[in-house]
Protein backbone atom coordinates (compact mmCIF):
# COMPACT_ATOMS: atom_id res chain seq x y z
CA UNK A 1 0.00 0.00 0.00
CA UNK A 2 2.80 2.43 0.88
CA UNK A 3 4.44 1.62 -2.45
CA UNK A 4 1.24 2.62 -4.26
CA UNK A 5 1.04 5.96 -2.46
CA UNK A 6 4.77 6.61 -2.86
CA UNK A 7 4.47 5.94 -6.59
CA UNK A 8 1.67 8.46 -6.89
CA UNK A 9 3.72 11.04 -4.98
CA UNK A 10 6.99 10.40 -6.80
CA UNK A 11 5.35 10.65 -10.21
CA UNK A 12 4.95 14.39 -9.70
CA UNK A 13 5.03 16.82 -6.78
CA UNK A 14 1.76 18.35 -7.85
CA UNK A 15 -1.59 18.79 -6.09
CA UNK A 16 -2.46 15.14 -6.71
CA UNK A 17 0.63 13.79 -4.97
CA UNK A 18 0.35 16.17 -2.03
CA UNK A 19 -3.35 15.41 -1.55
CA UNK A 20 -2.59 11.69 -1.44
CA UNK A 21 0.15 12.37 1.11
CA UNK A 22 -2.32 14.16 3.40
CA UNK A 23 -4.65 11.16 3.55
CA UNK A 24 -1.85 8.62 3.89
CA UNK A 25 -2.42 7.93 7.58
CA UNK A 26 -6.05 6.89 7.17
CA UNK A 27 -6.47 6.01 3.52
CA UNK A 28 -9.53 4.03 2.45
CA UNK A 29 -8.79 2.33 -0.88
CA UNK A 30 -11.32 0.24 -2.78
CA UNK A 31 -10.28 -2.01 -5.67
CA UNK A 32 -13.10 -2.61 -8.16
CA UNK A 33 -11.06 -4.37 -10.83
CA UNK A 34 -11.95 -7.65 -12.53
CA UNK A 35 -9.70 -9.32 -9.93
CA UNK A 36 -7.62 -8.01 -6.99
CA UNK A 37 -4.99 -5.58 -8.27
CA UNK A 38 -3.99 -3.41 -5.28
CA UNK A 39 -2.37 -5.08 -2.30
CA UNK A 40 -4.07 -4.37 1.00
CA UNK A 41 -7.08 -2.64 -0.52
CA UNK A 42 -10.67 -3.69 0.01
CA UNK A 43 -11.91 -5.58 -3.02
CA UNK A 44 -15.39 -5.77 -4.53
CA UNK A 45 -16.42 -8.02 -7.40
CA UNK A 46 -19.82 -8.46 -9.07
CA UNK A 47 -21.13 -9.10 -12.59
CA UNK A 48 -21.15 -5.91 -14.65
CA UNK A 49 -24.81 -5.30 -15.39
CA UNK A 50 -27.69 -3.14 -14.15
CA UNK A 51 -27.59 -4.81 -10.72
CA UNK A 52 -23.95 -3.80 -10.18
CA UNK A 53 -24.12 -1.71 -7.01
CA UNK A 54 -21.04 -1.47 -4.75
CA UNK A 55 -22.45 1.68 -3.13
CA UNK A 56 -25.03 -0.57 -1.48
CA UNK A 57 -22.21 -2.21 0.46
CA UNK A 58 -19.77 0.67 0.98
CA UNK A 59 -21.97 3.77 0.85
CA UNK A 60 -21.34 7.02 -0.98
CA UNK A 61 -18.49 9.43 -0.19
CA UNK A 62 -16.69 6.59 1.63
CA UNK A 63 -13.32 6.05 -0.10
CA UNK A 64 -10.19 8.16 -0.49
CA UNK A 65 -9.21 6.28 -3.61
CA UNK A 66 -11.26 4.04 -5.91
CA UNK A 67 -9.34 1.99 -8.46
CA UNK A 68 -10.62 -0.11 -11.37
CA UNK A 69 -9.03 -1.99 -14.24
CA UNK A 70 -10.40 -3.89 -17.24
CA UNK A 71 -14.14 -3.29 -16.73
CA UNK A 72 -15.04 -0.24 -18.80
CA UNK A 73 -15.66 -1.65 -22.30
CA UNK A 74 -19.32 -2.41 -21.62
CA UNK A 75 -22.69 -0.88 -22.44
CA UNK A 76 -23.03 -0.49 -18.68
CA UNK A 77 -20.22 2.09 -18.62
CA UNK A 78 -22.59 4.84 -17.35
CA UNK A 79 -23.61 2.64 -14.42
CA UNK A 80 -19.98 1.87 -13.58
CA UNK A 81 -18.94 5.53 -13.60
CA UNK A 82 -22.01 6.54 -11.60
CA UNK A 83 -21.28 3.92 -8.94
CA UNK A 84 -17.52 4.49 -8.77
CA UNK A 85 -17.73 8.25 -8.44
CA UNK A 86 -20.46 8.01 -5.79
CA UNK A 87 -18.00 5.98 -3.69
CA UNK A 88 -15.21 8.58 -3.73
CA UNK A 89 -14.94 11.10 -0.89
CA UNK A 90 -14.68 14.82 -1.51
CA UNK A 91 -11.03 15.51 -2.44
CA UNK A 92 -10.54 11.79 -3.11
CA UNK A 93 -9.53 10.18 -6.40
CA UNK A 94 -10.93 7.82 -9.00
CA UNK A 95 -8.32 5.92 -11.03
CA UNK A 96 -9.33 3.83 -14.05
CA UNK A 97 -6.92 1.72 -16.10
CA UNK A 98 -8.33 0.47 -19.39
CA UNK A 99 -7.53 -0.55 -22.93
CA UNK A 100 -9.51 1.58 -25.40
CA UNK A 101 -12.15 -0.62 -27.00
CA UNK A 102 -15.27 -0.60 -29.10
CA UNK A 103 -17.41 1.04 -26.40
CA UNK A 104 -14.96 2.85 -24.13
CA UNK A 105 -12.16 4.94 -25.54
CA UNK A 106 -10.44 8.21 -24.58
CA UNK A 107 -13.24 10.45 -25.88
CA UNK A 108 -16.14 8.25 -24.76
CA UNK A 109 -14.83 8.00 -21.20
CA UNK A 110 -14.47 11.76 -20.85
CA UNK A 111 -17.84 12.44 -22.48
CA UNK A 112 -19.61 9.96 -20.20
CA UNK A 113 -17.99 11.39 -17.07
CA UNK A 114 -19.00 14.89 -18.14
CA UNK A 115 -22.58 13.77 -18.84
CA UNK A 116 -22.92 12.13 -15.42
CA UNK A 117 -20.78 14.33 -13.19
CA UNK A 118 -20.01 17.63 -14.94
CA UNK A 119 -18.29 20.26 -12.77
CA UNK A 120 -17.96 17.83 -9.85
CA UNK A 121 -14.42 16.65 -10.71
CA UNK A 122 -11.07 17.71 -12.14
CA UNK A 123 -9.11 15.47 -14.50
CA UNK A 124 -5.61 15.09 -13.06
CA UNK A 125 -4.26 12.82 -15.77
CA UNK A 126 -5.58 10.95 -18.79
CA UNK A 127 -3.16 9.26 -21.12
CA UNK A 128 -0.82 6.34 -21.55
CA UNK A 129 -0.39 4.25 -18.41
CA UNK A 130 3.21 3.62 -19.43
CA UNK A 131 3.96 7.33 -19.39
CA UNK A 132 2.52 7.59 -15.89
CA UNK A 133 5.31 5.28 -14.67
CA UNK A 134 2.83 2.44 -14.23
CA UNK A 135 5.59 -0.15 -13.87
CA UNK A 136 6.38 1.03 -10.32
CA UNK A 137 2.84 0.43 -9.09
CA UNK A 138 2.26 -2.48 -6.69
CA UNK A 139 -0.12 -4.12 -9.19
CA UNK A 140 1.16 -6.19 -12.05
CA UNK A 141 2.15 -4.27 -15.15
CA UNK A 142 -0.74 -4.74 -17.60
CA UNK A 143 1.49 -4.33 -20.62
CA UNK A 144 1.26 -2.04 -23.60
CA UNK A 145 -1.91 -0.35 -24.72
CA UNK A 146 -3.37 0.65 -21.35
CA UNK A 147 -4.64 4.15 -20.63
CA UNK A 148 -5.00 5.71 -17.20
CA UNK A 149 -7.71 8.15 -16.14
CA UNK A 150 -7.35 9.98 -12.81
CA UNK A 151 -9.84 12.51 -11.52
CA UNK A 152 -10.28 14.33 -8.24
CA UNK A 153 -13.74 14.69 -6.69
CA UNK A 154 -14.46 18.35 -5.97
CA UNK A 155 -17.62 18.04 -3.88
CA UNK A 156 -19.50 15.44 -1.87
CA UNK A 157 -22.31 13.72 -3.71
CA UNK A 158 -24.47 13.00 -0.66
CA UNK A 159 -27.21 15.60 -0.70
CA UNK A 160 -27.82 17.74 2.41
CA UNK A 161 -30.45 16.20 4.68
CA UNK A 162 -30.50 12.95 2.71
CA UNK A 163 -31.20 10.05 5.07
CA UNK A 164 -32.38 6.52 4.24
CA UNK A 165 -34.62 6.68 7.33
CA UNK A 166 -36.55 9.79 6.21
CA UNK A 167 -39.24 9.58 3.50
CA UNK A 168 -42.10 11.54 2.01
CA UNK A 169 -44.84 9.38 0.49
CA UNK A 170 -47.26 10.99 -1.91
CA UNK A 171 -50.49 9.56 -3.31
CA UNK A 172 -52.50 11.07 -6.16
CA UNK A 173 -56.20 10.24 -6.38
CA UNK A 174 -59.48 11.27 -8.00
CA UNK A 175 -61.50 10.20 -4.97
CA UNK A 176 -63.06 6.99 -6.25
CA UNK A 177 -60.74 4.47 -4.54
CA UNK A 178 -60.93 5.32 -0.86
CA UNK A 179 -60.89 1.66 0.19
CA UNK A 180 -57.64 1.18 -1.73
CA UNK A 181 -56.32 4.39 -0.21
CA UNK A 182 -56.89 2.99 3.28
CA UNK A 183 -54.91 -0.12 2.42
CA UNK A 184 -52.08 1.94 0.93
CA UNK A 185 -51.77 4.16 4.00
CA UNK A 186 -51.81 1.17 6.36
CA UNK A 187 -49.03 -0.46 4.28
CA UNK A 188 -46.87 2.68 4.40
CA UNK A 189 -47.16 2.92 8.17
CA UNK A 190 -46.44 -0.79 8.55
CA UNK A 191 -42.95 -0.23 7.08
CA UNK A 192 -41.88 1.23 10.47
CA UNK A 193 -39.82 3.99 8.87
CA UNK A 194 -38.31 6.19 11.62
CA UNK A 195 -39.38 9.48 10.01
CA UNK A 196 -42.00 9.78 7.28
CA UNK A 197 -44.97 11.77 6.09
CA UNK A 198 -47.90 10.99 3.79
CA UNK A 199 -49.23 13.65 1.42
CA UNK A 200 -52.40 12.98 -0.57
CA UNK A 201 -53.24 15.24 -3.49
CA UNK A 202 -56.54 15.13 -5.35
CA UNK A 203 -60.08 14.47 -4.15
CA UNK A 204 -59.89 12.97 -0.67
CA UNK A 205 -60.27 14.27 2.90
CA UNK A 206 -58.08 15.41 5.79
CA UNK A 207 -57.53 12.48 8.13
CA UNK A 208 -56.32 14.78 10.94
CA UNK A 209 -53.34 12.54 11.67
CA UNK A 210 -49.90 13.88 12.62
CA UNK A 211 -48.05 12.23 9.75
CA UNK A 212 -50.69 13.13 7.14
CA UNK A 213 -51.27 16.14 4.89
CA UNK A 214 -54.06 16.67 2.37
CA UNK A 215 -53.80 18.92 -0.70
CA UNK A 216 -57.23 19.33 -2.34
CA UNK A 217 -56.82 19.56 -6.10
CA UNK A 218 -59.16 18.45 -8.86
CA UNK A 219 -58.53 20.91 -11.70
CA UNK A 220 -58.66 19.28 -15.13
CA UNK A 221 -59.29 15.85 -13.64
CA UNK A 222 -61.10 14.90 -16.82
CA UNK A 223 -57.79 15.34 -18.68
CA UNK A 224 -55.66 13.54 -16.10
CA UNK A 225 -53.51 16.42 -14.85
CA UNK A 226 -51.33 14.16 -12.74
CA UNK A 227 -48.16 16.12 -13.46
CA UNK A 228 -49.59 19.06 -11.49
CA UNK A 229 -50.60 16.82 -8.59
CA UNK A 230 -47.16 15.23 -8.35
CA UNK A 231 -45.44 18.62 -8.43
CA UNK A 232 -47.70 19.87 -5.63
CA UNK A 233 -46.73 16.86 -3.50
CA UNK A 234 -43.01 17.23 -4.22
CA UNK A 235 -43.11 20.95 -3.44
CA UNK A 236 -44.65 20.25 -0.01
CA UNK A 237 -42.33 17.33 0.80
CA UNK A 238 -40.03 17.91 3.74
CA UNK A 239 -37.73 14.94 3.10
CA UNK A 240 -35.17 14.32 0.36
CA UNK A 241 -36.40 10.79 -0.39
CA UNK A 242 -39.67 10.87 -2.35
CA UNK A 243 -42.00 7.99 -3.21
CA UNK A 244 -45.07 9.16 -5.13
CA UNK A 245 -47.73 6.57 -5.91
CA UNK A 246 -50.91 6.29 -7.93
CA UNK A 247 -53.93 5.23 -5.88
CA UNK A 248 -53.65 1.57 -6.82
CA UNK A 249 -50.16 0.65 -5.55
CA UNK A 250 -49.64 -1.05 -2.15
CA UNK A 251 -46.16 -1.39 -0.69
CA UNK A 252 -45.28 -4.98 0.21
CA UNK A 253 -44.11 -5.59 3.76
CA UNK A 254 -40.47 -5.92 2.62
CA UNK A 255 -40.38 -2.58 0.80
CA UNK A 256 -38.40 -0.50 3.31
CA UNK A 257 -36.17 -3.43 4.28
CA UNK A 258 -35.29 -3.76 0.60
CA UNK A 259 -34.64 -0.03 0.29
CA UNK A 260 -32.17 -0.17 3.18
CA UNK A 261 -30.47 -3.19 1.64
CA UNK A 262 -30.11 -1.34 -1.65
CA UNK A 263 -28.77 1.76 0.05
CA UNK A 264 -29.30 5.49 -0.26
CA UNK A 265 -26.93 6.22 -3.17
CA UNK A 266 -29.37 6.54 -6.05
CA UNK A 267 -30.85 9.15 -8.36
CA UNK A 268 -34.13 7.53 -9.43
CA UNK A 269 -35.32 4.02 -8.55
CA UNK A 270 -37.77 1.42 -9.79
CA UNK A 271 -38.66 -1.75 -7.89
CA UNK A 272 -40.60 -4.96 -8.42
CA UNK A 273 -44.32 -4.53 -9.15
CA UNK A 274 -46.74 -7.37 -9.71
CA UNK A 275 -50.47 -7.43 -10.31
CA UNK A 276 -52.29 -8.79 -7.28
CA UNK A 277 -54.11 -11.99 -8.10
CA UNK A 278 -52.07 -13.30 -11.03
CA UNK A 279 -48.51 -12.15 -10.33
CA UNK A 280 -47.65 -10.74 -13.76
CA UNK A 281 -45.19 -7.87 -13.82
CA UNK A 282 -47.02 -4.54 -13.83
CA UNK A 283 -44.70 -2.14 -15.60
CA UNK A 284 -41.87 -2.29 -13.10
CA UNK A 285 -38.78 -2.16 -15.36
CA UNK A 286 -39.41 -0.95 -18.89
CA UNK A 287 -37.66 0.36 -21.94
CA UNK A 288 -39.47 2.71 -24.29
CA UNK A 289 -37.50 1.24 -27.17
CA UNK A 290 -37.17 4.52 -29.09
CA UNK A 291 -35.74 7.96 -28.45
CA UNK A 292 -38.77 9.81 -29.80
CA UNK A 293 -41.95 10.39 -27.80
CA UNK A 294 -45.35 9.29 -29.08
CA UNK A 295 -43.82 6.07 -30.41
CA UNK A 296 -44.97 3.49 -27.83
CA UNK A 297 -44.62 0.53 -30.16
CA UNK A 298 -41.32 -0.57 -28.61
CA UNK A 299 -42.31 -0.55 -24.93
CA UNK A 300 -40.98 -3.79 -23.46
CA UNK A 301 -40.12 -5.41 -20.17
CA UNK A 302 -36.42 -5.52 -19.43
CA UNK A 303 -34.66 -8.25 -17.54
CA UNK A 304 -33.85 -6.89 -14.10
CA UNK A 305 -30.12 -7.07 -14.80
CA UNK A 306 -30.44 -5.16 -18.08
CA UNK A 307 -30.46 -1.44 -18.84
CA UNK A 308 -30.52 0.78 -21.90
CA UNK A 309 -30.71 4.48 -22.68
CA UNK A 310 -34.51 4.32 -23.15
CA UNK A 311 -35.34 3.03 -19.66
CA UNK A 312 -38.15 4.96 -18.04
CA UNK A 313 -39.70 5.23 -14.60
CA UNK A 314 -43.33 4.09 -14.84
CA UNK A 315 -45.41 6.88 -13.35
CA UNK A 316 -47.38 4.66 -10.98
CA UNK A 317 -44.32 4.40 -8.68
CA UNK A 318 -41.92 7.34 -8.66
CA UNK A 319 -38.92 7.03 -6.31
CA UNK A 320 -36.44 9.90 -6.52
CA UNK A 321 -34.60 12.64 -4.65
CA UNK A 322 -36.36 15.95 -4.02
CA UNK A 323 -33.25 17.84 -5.16
CA UNK A 324 -33.44 16.04 -8.50
CA UNK A 325 -37.15 16.91 -8.76
CA UNK A 326 -36.23 20.55 -8.19
CA UNK A 327 -34.00 20.36 -11.25
CA UNK A 328 -36.40 18.20 -13.30
CA UNK A 329 -40.04 18.63 -12.20
CA UNK A 330 -42.94 16.98 -13.99
CA UNK A 331 -43.91 18.87 -17.14
CA UNK A 332 -47.31 20.39 -16.36
CA UNK A 333 -48.12 20.90 -20.04
CA UNK A 334 -48.53 17.11 -20.23
CA UNK A 335 -51.37 14.97 -18.90
CA UNK A 336 -51.68 11.24 -18.24
CA UNK A 337 -50.01 9.37 -21.07
CA UNK A 338 -46.29 9.67 -21.76
CA UNK A 339 -45.53 12.22 -19.06
CA UNK A 340 -43.41 9.60 -17.27
CA UNK A 341 -41.36 8.85 -20.40
CA UNK A 342 -40.74 12.54 -21.07
CA UNK A 343 -39.58 13.08 -17.48
CA UNK A 344 -37.34 10.01 -17.60
CA UNK A 345 -35.65 11.21 -20.77
CA UNK A 346 -34.98 14.59 -19.14
CA UNK A 347 -33.49 12.82 -16.11
CA UNK A 348 -31.20 10.89 -18.45
CA UNK A 349 -30.18 13.90 -20.51
CA UNK A 350 -28.85 15.79 -17.47
CA UNK A 351 -26.96 12.78 -16.11
CA UNK A 352 -29.38 11.14 -13.67
CA UNK A 353 -29.69 7.37 -14.08
CA UNK A 354 -32.79 5.30 -13.42
CA UNK A 355 -31.86 2.07 -11.65
CA UNK A 356 -33.75 -1.02 -10.55
CA UNK A 357 -33.86 -2.19 -6.93
CA UNK A 358 -34.47 -5.93 -6.88
CA UNK A 359 -34.90 -6.06 -3.09
CA UNK A 360 -38.12 -4.05 -2.74
CA UNK A 361 -41.55 -4.84 -4.12
CA UNK A 362 -45.12 -3.60 -4.24
CA UNK A 363 -48.48 -4.82 -5.51
CA UNK A 364 -50.66 -3.23 -8.17
CA UNK A 365 -54.37 -3.48 -7.44
CA UNK A 366 -55.10 -2.63 -11.08
CA UNK A 367 -53.02 -2.69 -14.28
CA UNK A 368 -54.67 -1.90 -17.60
CA UNK A 369 -51.91 -2.96 -20.00
CA UNK A 370 -51.74 -6.68 -19.31
CA UNK A 371 -48.62 -8.70 -19.92
CA UNK A 372 -46.10 -6.67 -21.91
CA UNK A 373 -43.68 -8.16 -24.43
CA UNK A 374 -40.17 -8.67 -23.17
CA UNK A 375 -37.29 -6.93 -24.86
CA UNK A 376 -36.07 -8.93 -27.82
CA UNK A 377 -32.46 -10.15 -27.51
CA UNK A 378 -30.61 -11.49 -30.54
CA UNK A 379 -29.60 -14.53 -28.49
CA UNK A 380 -33.24 -15.68 -28.69
CA UNK A 381 -32.88 -16.46 -32.36
CA UNK A 382 -34.59 -15.10 -35.44
CA UNK A 383 -37.92 -14.37 -33.70
CA UNK A 384 -38.85 -13.29 -30.16
CA UNK A 385 -39.97 -16.04 -27.81
CA UNK A 386 -43.13 -14.40 -26.49
CA UNK A 387 -46.31 -12.57 -27.56
CA UNK A 388 -45.88 -12.75 -31.31
CA UNK A 389 -49.52 -11.73 -31.94
CA UNK A 390 -49.24 -8.58 -29.81
CA UNK A 391 -45.91 -7.69 -31.40
CA UNK A 392 -47.47 -8.11 -34.85
CA UNK A 393 -50.43 -5.88 -33.93
CA UNK A 394 -48.00 -3.25 -32.67
CA UNK A 395 -46.08 -3.33 -35.91
CA UNK A 396 -49.27 -2.89 -37.97
CA UNK A 397 -50.36 -0.04 -35.71
CA UNK A 398 -47.01 1.67 -36.08
CA UNK A 399 -47.29 1.55 -39.89
CA UNK A 400 -50.89 2.85 -39.90
CA UNK A 401 -50.23 5.66 -37.46
CA UNK A 402 -47.14 6.85 -39.34
CA UNK A 403 -49.40 8.08 -42.17
CA UNK A 404 -51.75 10.91 -41.02
CA UNK A 405 -54.56 9.94 -43.41
CA UNK A 406 -54.48 6.29 -42.34
CA UNK A 407 -54.25 7.27 -38.68
CA UNK A 408 -57.39 9.38 -39.01
CA UNK A 409 -59.52 6.68 -40.57
CA UNK A 410 -58.19 3.75 -38.51
CA UNK A 411 -58.16 5.33 -35.03
CA UNK A 412 -61.88 4.57 -34.32
CA UNK A 413 -61.32 0.97 -35.38
CA UNK A 414 -58.21 0.61 -33.22
CA UNK A 415 -60.09 2.03 -30.21
CA UNK A 416 -62.85 -0.57 -30.66
CA UNK A 417 -60.32 -3.39 -30.96
CA UNK A 418 -58.53 -2.26 -27.79
CA UNK A 419 -61.82 -2.36 -25.88
CA UNK A 420 -62.76 -5.80 -27.21
CA UNK A 421 -62.66 -9.00 -25.16
CA UNK A 422 -60.49 -10.67 -27.78
CA UNK A 423 -57.79 -8.00 -27.54
CA UNK A 424 -57.83 -8.16 -23.76
CA UNK A 425 -57.46 -11.92 -23.97
CA UNK A 426 -54.40 -11.41 -26.20
CA UNK A 427 -52.66 -8.88 -23.92
CA UNK A 428 -53.36 -10.80 -20.72
CA UNK A 429 -52.36 -14.21 -22.02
Amino acid sequence: MLNLVQHLINRSRNEFGMAVLKILNNMQILDLSNKPRVKGARFFEAPVNQLYHPTGQFGQDSCDLVYSRDLTDSKFLPILLKEWFYLVKKDGFLIIDYIPGRICNFQKLEETMWWLWNLKYDIIYHGSAEKSNFKNLTVKNPGLGYYRFICKKLEATKRPGDDINKWTFGIITKGDRNDWMDEMIVAIRAQKIPEFEIIVCGTYFDRNEKDFKYIPFFDRDEKGWITKKKNLIAREAKYENLCILHDRIVLDKNWFTGIKKYGNAFDILCNRQTLRGNGIRAGDWLTYGYGTLNSPYGISELRYNDWDEYVYMGGQVSILKKSIWEECPWNETLYWGEEDVELSFRFRDVGYLIRFNEFSSCSALAWRFGKLPSKYYSSEGLLPKDMLVRRFLRHINKILFSVPFLKQITTPIVVKIIKSKLYNLVIHS
